[in-house]
């Protein structure tokens, strides 16, 4: 069976907007990358899912020579969407309540595989990234720590998962997270600015969007170590992956 070079990965995007601490929209998007990673993978049998709270969010499979794409929001559409129902009708996001993020990935292709995850929390406004706001204060709360391994490397905006051991065919993760929760200390952060006899109190979460990527690829079991040096540039032996 002829093999080609390919890397298999999904993002998944989810935007909440903050204003003055009511959610104003939500919007979330789910993207395919083809970048050019030295991975040997058998493309005809590989797919792959990201499920949140036990429901598909998107997933691609090759089948009979062209990728087949499936998200939540139906047919025609290439990408998916996270945190949809985080909140209830005309309800208002509350700092510090937990809200269900049950994080999963299901192999849905043939062949058995390994699994990455990256998460990316971060904050904007306007377009631009704002860096005064930390991104712990985005607490994807992260579960099944001895299946799910760290990258020693990780950043606080930038977190790296490997799953440990084969992900079999049909088969499905334990979750990586399970609740996500916006910090109250985001209602402290404020500055004092003073025109003349006025003293104005100006949040800094006013008209802040809070983000959380993730992204999902996988490599196949043949000469795994070698894929995932080429892929992910990372020793699987010396993180206990394999």
């Amino acid at each position: 069976m002829a093999k080609k070079k390919l890397t298999y990965l999904m993002l998944a995007s989810a935007v909440l907007l903050l204003l003055s601490s009511a959610v104003g929209s939500t919007r979330a998007a789910l993207t395919y990358y083809s970048e050019n990673y030295v991975a040997k993978i058998t493309v005809s049998q590989i797919g792959v899912s990201l499920l949140e709270n036990g429901e598909i969010v998107s997933s691609r499979d090759y089948n009979k020579n062209e990728w087949k794409v499936n998200t939540n929001k139906g047919a025609g559409s290439t990408s998916g969407e996270l945190l949809s129902n985080m909140l209830g009708q005309e309800e208002k996001l509350a700092l510090n309540k937990k809200y269900d993020e049950k994080l999963t990935v299901k192999n849905s292709g043939s062949i058995d595989e390994y699994v990455r995850v990256r998460i990316y929390r971060y904050w904007m406004k306007n377009g631009q990234k704002v860096t005064t706001l930390s991104p712990d204060m985005i607490d994807l709360n992260l579960v099944n720590t001895d299946q799910w391994i760290k990258n020693p490397n990780n950043t606080a905006e930038c977190v790296e998962l490997f799953y440990k051991g084969i992900l079999p065919t049909g088969k499905e993760t334990k979750p990586f997270a399970d609740t996500i929760r916006i910090d109250g200390k985001l209602a402290s952060e404020a500055a004092i600015e003073t025109n003349g006899d006025t003293i104005k109190t100006v949040y800094k979460y006013d008209g802040v969007e809070f983000h959380v990527d993730v992204e999902v690829d996988a490599v196949q079991t043949h000469n795994a170590q070698d894929a995932m040096k080429s892929a992910w540039g990372v020793d699987a032996s010396g993180l206990g992956i394999l």
